[in-house]
């Protein structure tokens, strides 16, 4: 076969009819594929391919496809929503999805996918010199891209997937995240892929072992999609619909990007442990990677502050539901879509602390199952930092959430209550709860004498234990004193706020409910008579009672607690420093 010169003179008469017809189909094949590949991520064209489907579908399935169609397609949040008639927005704007007749959703759906054909020819129109046939729905005569108006379906050949829009990808595109499509299906099961001769030779611990490393994988995949779900449904679109500022999202969501890369790489490391037979023979390093070290370090600290956001993030979300209705609309639209798989934001968000507290278990009936004597005590080891990961982070959420309850105290904090006694007034009328820490709080009957009894709230602090009395909205600080005489005489009042420098526990012999706190100040020594609501409650009173003024001895005054102050403004309650 010669090779003919393009600027050969009789190029075209020389060609062959069949070889001429071949670079024909050749072209014909490489439009196709062409379009092929400006189609792979087309949200229209899905929407048309899908809304196919309903032709065959029963009553029973039309109803069920619907409501996944809208979610998909139609609803104001969906990362593939696409152009909808405007008589088909109207409706559903009025009416719930699932509660449309058969009849409704058939029509809509065919009205969405005509809508969706002047994106599609769009898609075509730059490869005219091809005649490739398109269908008209319900039509079975082709016809060719010059003789469809714009408003006229059309349905591209069979085969061809669903494709790139040339106008670029919409903002819900570009945030959607690859690994999301990996996550949203459920990971495949190791006895599903194993194969049949492997599981019979495993013995049953062994199979117990892997049953257990299959549940950690399983479990760990549904927690980073869950935590994606945070990431792309919440986080980015109230961002990109300005209902939340960064600095905002950034403290209701702290550290959220680093926790997800952190599990995700978890997950990934735990994945790639199941590439033989999907048996998992060795785990120990990749879990002491994870939870021990420099790694675990870093890891326990992303996960305090997240956690011990939640509380607040939880508080401030609420609060912002009742003033915005914009806000609100967004927030119940959003867990309305399929991703949230029916939970709410309020129980998304503590999902990360969930996670935490099941990490020892498994890996404690992992290590139960282990053979191996080093890997089981790795194993173990893992186990342990998870331990004391889940134990830091505990008390970072049990001091934010004592710096919280210190900080309405404040808000409802009256001191006027100090005048009868001038020298209580002038040291403490501008007490601030909140620059303290909190130790332990609950209700007490304060005995001032035995015909007068006071329930109050006592606050256990660094340095203090404070009586407050509930008053309203309002938390009194207020003097007593055990006769009217003395406080028409302006005789000595017993303090609601008690030194512990100076202070000491005495059993009541008549009581197992009550016991005495002797409190010496400059004006002498009184005694407080404080009855718990039961025996056990009374020792937990005297146990960090005791413990604290022995702390005091050994250290002195605590200094002051002022990472929380930004909380009344609205701020991040952490520092990202801290």
């Amino acid at each position: 076969m010669s090779i003919i010169g393009a600027e050969d003179e009789d190029f075209e008469n020389d060609l062959d009819p069949v070889k001429n017809g071949l670079c024909v189909w050749y072209l014909h094949l490489l439009a196709h594929f062409l379009i092929f590949i400006f189609l792979v991520l087309s949200p229209s064209q899905l929407c048309y391919l899908h809304a196919d489907l309903f032709k065959n579908l029963s009553t029973k399935e039309t109803k069920k496809q619907f409501v996944e169609f809208y979610n998909s397609f139609l609803d104001k949040s969906a990362i593939l929503r696409v152009q909808i008639p405007h008589n088909v927005s109207f409706e559903l704007d009025r009416t719930r999805p699932d509660l449309l007749s058969e009849e409704q959703q058939r029509k809509f759906v065919q009205d969405v996918q005509l809508a969706q054909a002047p994106e599609i020819i769009f898609i075509l129109s730059p490869i005219p010199f091809i005649p490739i046939p398109l269908y008209l729905p319900h039509s079975s005569s082709p016809v060719l891209l010059s003789s469809i108006s714009v408003d006229e379906g059309v349905l591209l050949p069979e085969g061809v997937l669903p494709g790139l829009s040339l106008s670029g990808p919409t903002p819900q595109q570009e945030e959607q995240d690859p690994r999301l499509l990996e996550l949203e299906q459920d990971p495949p099961n190791w006895r599903e892929h194993t194969p049949p001769d492997t599981l019979k030779d495993l013995s049953k611990k062994e199979t117990k072992r892997q049953e257990v490393i299959n549940e950690l994988f399983a479990t760990e995949h549904a927690h980073v999609r869950m935590l994606s779900v945070l990431q792309t449904v919440f986080w980015k679109p109230l961002e990109r619909e300005e209902l939340m500022t960064a600095t905002e999202l950034a403290t209701i969501f702290p550290s959220l990007d680093e926790i997800i890369d952190m599990h995700y790489a978890f997950y990934e490391h735990l994945k790639k442990l199941r590439q033989h037979n999907f048996i998992v023979k060795a785990i120990g390093t990749t879990l002491l990677n994870r939870f021990g070290g420099t790694e675990g370090e870093w890891f326990q600290k992303l996960t305090s502050r997240f956690c011990s956001h939640q509380t607040w993030a939880l508080e401030q979300l609420k609060m912002r539901q009742k003033k915005d209705p914009r806000f609100n609309s967004f927030i119940l639209e959003a867990e309305s879509r399929p991703q949230c798989r029916r939970l709410q934001l309020k129980d998304i968000i503590p999902t990360e602390m969930q996670r935490l507290t099941k990490y020892p278990l498994l890996l404690e009936n992992i290590a139960k199952c282990t053979e191996d004597t080093l890997e089981k005590e790795s194993i173990q080891q893992s186990a342990e930092c998870c331990r004391k990961i889940l134990n830091h982070v505990n008390e970072e959420v049990k001091q934010m959430e004592n710096l919280l309850t210190l900080k309405d105290y404040q808000r409802r904090l009256d001191t006027s209550g100090l005048k009868p006694s001038n020298e209580l007034y002038l040291e403490y009328k501008y007490l601030d709860l909140a620059q303290r820490r909190m130790i332990y709080e609950g209700p007490l009957t304060w005995r001032v004498t035995k015909e007068k009894t006071l329930e109050v709230q006592c606050v256990l602090l660094g340095d203090l234990l404070v009586l407050l009395q509930k008053q309203d909205d309002k938390m009194v600080l207020k003097c007593q004193s055990k006769s009217n005489i003395a406080v028409q005489e302006g005789k000595q009042m017993l303090s609601p706020i008690i030194k512990l420098d100076s202070a000491f526990l005495r059993e009541v012999a008549t009581d197992r409910k009550a016991f005495y706190v002797i409190f010496t100040w400059d004006s002498g020594a009184q005694i407080y008579e404080l009855v718990a609501q039961s025996v056990g409650e009374r020792k937990n009173w005297t146990d960090v009672i005791k413990m604290a003024v022995d702390e005091l001895k050994k250290t002195g005054p605590p200094s002051d607690l002022k990472r929380g102050n930004s909380i009344l403004t609205g701020g991040n309650p952490y520092s990202p420093t801290t």
